[in-house]
């Protein structure tokens, strides 16, 4: 291979290993878990991705954000269970919860 192509192509790995754009195989590395599991949520919906032809995308923001919101909403939903009144105002003064009327 001609070093003028070899330098791109090198290049090209590069940025695909470095890049912010995950496949199901690097989401599934970053969770440590099947690939199998990681298309479950997105056809879930449940985790934030995009169907682009035949492959499930999304980025690395997306899912450390996911995991943090999840993280919380979890952790919420046990203090509401508990009756932790403290967490709960928390959360409601900073706006994270808000109470719907019927």
């Amino acid at each position: 291979m001609p070093a003028k192509l070899q330098k791109k192509c090198s290049n090209r790995v590069t940025l695909t290993r470095t890049s912010e754009v995950l496949d199901v195989r690097m989401a599934a590395e970053l969770f440590t878990v099947s690939p199998d599991t990681v298309y479950d949520l997105f056809k879930r919906g449940e985790l934030p991705g995009r169907k682009v032809g035949r492959k499930w995308l999304t980025t690395r923001n997306a899912v450390l954000r996911w995991i943090e919101i999840s993280s919380e909403n979890n952790t919420l939903a046990k203090a509401i269970e508990r009756g932790d009144r403290h967490v709960i105002t928390t959360a409601l003064k900073s706006g994270k919860v808000q109470i719907k009327k019927r």
